[in-house]
């Protein structure tokens, strides 16, 4: 029998994703890939033998957790820049099985570096499927809900995804039946409509899709789900500019949603490229701006080219639109965050995802500006860790594996050079990741999948 890996950080400052306040001279021990002790370092001794990491003047937040990606095609697919930029955990919201399974076959025997991989499989939709994301998506019959959900659950999803074409009461039944198997369900909302979600039980809406509910009545959809998804967002951003964020309208959706214990992924840095497109400030976008990263040698030729070029196409209609309509995208963008804070501080719960690999997102780093972003919008810097953390955990039904750093929970650590909480930026200040016990340095991440 092999020796189990010890490990040792000592002297941290600990923030613990749990929402406490961060303590001050900890040593946390790891044994194999769990911690097994948190203590003060005067009294918590690592065992001979233990590998030792320097945590003073240091700061350890656990493991993020990205809430919303799509594995996508294999050359899409960069294990190695989740790590480097401290996701040690995505949720795949729309992918097929054949290839989820494998890539988490290849990160869990250990033949590449990455995160933990949990997924939905495929999004699944009861109309007719749109033709640029068929790839990730199954059409199922409507009558068949509960076999459709069962299939997943007996394949090993985490989670169950509906798209856009899902009715009400077709979501309730999927609701159902995947709570009935232990699973949380996520929604891409058209045909079922604001706080229809909520009603049906869904546990988590993608986007900012729910707002549509609150459309002027000149706006009105009679038919959303013929929209296809980039048709949505356009029509969101044509009356989104006009909307109060502190109507009753929007106060009565948000008590729906809490009401029913449904959270809100925003995906920020998504909406963000409009706004960013015209050069306006929408966070450090140093990592994940295709003409400023330093991550754009390092991507398959094709995918570097695809992301320049559509970066390339975003920037040019921005500029090219008149200046009424890039004050219209402003006050739209503007709205669109105070929606999402005026959600939070009605006491709803926001999680953190990314929508990567969209347009100007990059694996992992994207995330460290939806944090960002999060804090425009209202929470605070410990709110903002706690979406990429503890709040995933819990809706995922894992917080007694992961999100936190507590005894007994997998050893997903991240040490930062400064403090997150005195500027959230700072959880990009990366010198370790620790990935189930396995610690990494961010630059050797970047060079190739070797691990320290």
């Amino acid at each position: 029998m092999s020796e189990i890996h010890r490990l040792a950080v000592v002297e941290a400052k600990v923030i613990d994703g749990i929402g406490h306040a961060p303590q001050e001279g900890v040593t946390v021990l790891i044994e194999g890939d769990r911690v097994v002790e948190i203590g003060p370092a005067g009294t918590t001794r690592a065992p001979v033998g233990a590998t030792l990491i320097d945590g003073r003047g240091k700061f350890l937040i656990p493991g993020l957790v990205d809430m919303h990606v799509h594995v996508y095609t294999p050359e899409k697919w960069h294990p190695e820049f989740f790590l480097a930029a401290g996701v040690t955990t995505v949720l795949d919201l729309g992918g097929q099985l054949h290839d989820l399974t494998a890539y988490r076959a290849a990160v869990d025997s250990g033949d590449r570096p990455g995160p933990r991989i949990l997924f939905t499989g495929p999004m699944l939709e009861e109309g007719e499927v749109y033709a640029g994301f068929a790839g990730f998506c199954r059409r199922f019959d409507s009558t068949r809900t509960e076999a459709e959900v069962d299939a997943l659950a007996d394949a090993g999803v985490d989670g169950i995804k509906l798209y856009v074409t899902v009715r009400p009461d077709t979501a309730r039944r999927a609701c159902a039946r995947a709570h009935a198997r232990g699973l949380p369900v996520f929604m891409h909302q058209h045909a079922t409509w604001g706080a229809e979600a909520a009603q049906a039980g869904v546990d988590s809406v993608e986007h900012v899709n729910v707002f549509g509910q609150l459309a002027p009545q000149g706006f009105w959809l009679a038919e959303p789900a013929k929209l296809n998804p980039f048709e949505y967002g356009g029509w969101l951003w044509r009356w989104l500019d006009d909307l109060d964020p502190r109507a009753d309208a929007v106060r009565r959706l948000y008590d729906r949603l809490i009401a029913a214990g449904t959270a809100l992924d925003p995906t920020l840095v998504l909406y963000a490229a409009r706004p960013g497109a015209l050069g306006d400030d929408v966070g450090d976008t140093s990592m994940d701006d295709p003409e400023r990263t330093k991550l754009l040698p390092l991507l398959p030729a094709p995918v570097g080219q695809e992301l320049v070029g559509r970066w390339a196409e975003r920037r040019a209609a921005a500029h090219g639109a008149s200046e009424a309509a890039k004050r219209r995208m402003r006050r739209a963008w503007d709205n669109i965050l105070a929606l999402v804070g005026g959600f939070h501080r009605a006491g709803g719960v926001v999680l953190a995802g990314t929508d990567c690999p969209n347009v100007g997102i990059v694996s992992g780093f994207s995330l460290h500006r939806e944090l960002e972003l999060l804090v425009r919008a209202g929470l605070s810097p410990m709110e903002a860790i706690m979406a990429a953390t503890r709040r995933p955990a819990e809706r995922l039904g894992h917080r007694d594996v992961f999100g936190t750093i507590a005894a007994g929970r997998s050893a997903d650590l991240l040490l930062l050079g400064a403090d997150p909480l005195a500027d959230i930026r700072n959880v990009g200040r990366i010198e370790r990741v620790i990935a189930r016990g396995v610690v990494y340095e961010p630059g050797q991440l970047l060079r190739g999948p070797r691990n320290v």
